[in-house]
């Protein structure tokens, strides 16, 4: 005897089965959605890193020093250390749109770079924080800064203190001029005098 197929019932089976997907898809997309929300500068960039690669246009990191770096600014411009090649220090300081203590100091950050850019000072300051562009311009803005400031990229990450500021002293090359990096804030009294000990 020959059982009957009811036809229906894959049909069905199929419906349901698409309509449990789609709202998972949906569902996911919210998630996604709301991880990524406030990374879109980082996201955008990463994006931008992966079509690089793809196109066979990224810019790869230097091959000197640990600190021979490559990043973007916030404008999305590369800066490379090998830019700053006449360079006789450059100084490194990690800070945050976030940190009071990194905000006091830049003004007087913009005022040595000013001061000492024709002896051989470089200064680039880096960040990490996603989603405070605006903020990070208009702090360039006010405060006068005119050195350049990236994002803590590539080999910018071979530091990962836990405090900011903090700042490294490195060569052209990229090689760290001391063991020790400067943890904490200084006045441009103190700055000057750390860094006339690299340009001596």
């Amino acid at each position: 005897m020959k059982r009957s197929f009811n036809k229906t019932v894959p049909a069905k089976l199929i419906a349901a089965l698409l309509a449990v997907a789609a709202a998972f898809m949906l569902a996911s997309c919210e998630k996604l959605n709301e991880l990524v929300g406030g990374w879109g500068d980082e996201f955008g960039n990463l994006i931008q890193e992966l079509e690089n690669e793809e196109n066979g246009t990224s810019q790869p990191e230097g091959t000197n020093g640990k600190y021979d770096f490559v990043s973007k600014d916030v404008d999305g411009r590369t800066v490379r250390l090998s830019d700053f090649k006449d360079a006789s220090v450059v100084m490194i300081n990690y800070w945050e749109p976030w940190c009071g203590p990194c905000l006091r100091e830049m003004p007087d950050l913009a005022r040595l770079y000013e001061n000492y850019k024709d002896k051989g000072l470089v200064i680039v300051g880096v960040f990490s924080e996603t989603g405070m562009d605006k903020e990070v311009r208009d702090i360039i803005a006010d405060d006068g800064i005119t050195y350049p400031v990236v994002r803590k990229q590539g080999v910018l990450k071979n530091f990962n203190g836990p405090y900011v500021p903090t700042t490294l002293f490195v060569d052209a090359n990229g090689n760290l001029l001391s063991d020790s990096e400067v943890v904490g804030s200084k006045s441009y009294d103190e700055w000057e005098s750390i860094l006339k000990l690299y340009l001596e």
